[in-house]
């Protein structure tokens, strides 16, 4: 099982707090009227107090639905490898309680040679556990199928998507984690020093118009030519590999730390993305 590295720190510890902070986000989440059935959906992964806001505005799409599967897909920020990793756990762990990993998922995955990065990958990662709290008050019978992406090219992300696809029904969510854009010195990214929050907000912009667009291509090409600091680049792409030509993107959420500390200097950009699919409801 793996246990929590951060429940106390990034998120309250406590069962209660924990609950009531993640009920009264969603309750506030603030998302229009949309269509179909949610077949994927981008939501970033920073301290519940800075990202919570965004995140539940995603998650709270979710909620009535049936949800039996979520394949949540997170960049790697301790480990560097090719690839992507599985996990190899049975469950996972946290203050509102233990969620099953989806082991046949899971494996049949890990029989391919994308999906050999190492299983360690998971053990201390962020991007996958800022998830959990919302999942499993939304979607309180799924299962999770967490995956750490490495480095993937263009035509490997492809591949992935693919083989992740096969597990894909009208039961499974793909959740793509990502923070948006890191702006200042602490994160070697100064590529302006005025008007920042506009400037911030027309970068971001640029990203997310290629992803409402379900353009890959575009999207990772925009992240290549202006240095975008998108650290779920990876998995975004694998997402936008994945939906249903008949899938049509909005994004729900959009603010940065900046916004929250009234302070520019290094600020984190959140942006919350959800794909419905118009042929099914």
């Amino acid at each position: 099982m793996r246990t929590s590295t951060i429940a106390g720190s990034w998120y309250p510890g406590d069962t209660r707090e924990l609950l009531a902070l993640v009920e009264d986000l969603l309750l506030q989440a603030d998302i229009p009227g949309l269509q179909g059935r949610p077949c994927g959906l981008i939501a970033p992964h920073a301290g519940i107090q800075f990202s919570g806001k965004a995140a539940a505005c995603a998650y709270r799409v979710l909620q009535g639905r049936d949800i039996r599967r979520v394949i949540l897909i997170a960049p790697s920020h301790y480990h560097g490898f090719q690839g992507l990793a599985v996990s190899g756990v049975d469950r996972y762990e946290t203050p509102l309680g233990r969620m099953q990993v989806d082991r046949a998922g899971t494996e049949a995955l890990a029989r391919h040679a994308l999906f050999q990065g190492p299983r360690s990958a998971e053990l201390q990662e962020h991007s996958l556990e800022m998830h959990l709290p919302f999942i499993q008050t939304v979607a309180p019978e799924s299962e999770l199928l967490p995956l750490v992406a490495g480095h993937l090219t263009p035509k490997q992300c492809a591949q992935a998507a693919r083989e992740i696809l096969q597990l894909v029904d009208s039961r499974t969510i793909v959740a793509a984690s990502s923070d948006f854009t890191h702006y200042g010195r602490r994160f070697g990214y100064v590529p302006f020093h005025e008007n920042i929050r506009e400037n911030l907000r027309a970068l971001d912009t640029g990203a997310i118009d290629h992803i409402l667009s379900k353009d890959c291509a575009a999207f990772l090409d925009y992240v290549a030519e202006t240095g975008a600091t998108i650290c779920g680049a990876t998995p975004i792409a694998l997402l936008l590999n994945m939906l249903p030509a008949t899938a049509r993107g909005a994004l729900v959420s959009y603010y940065t730390s900046g916004d929250i500390l009234g302070d520019y200097t290094d600020t984190v950009s959140y942006a919350s993305i959800v794909f419905m699919d118009k042929k099914t409801a």
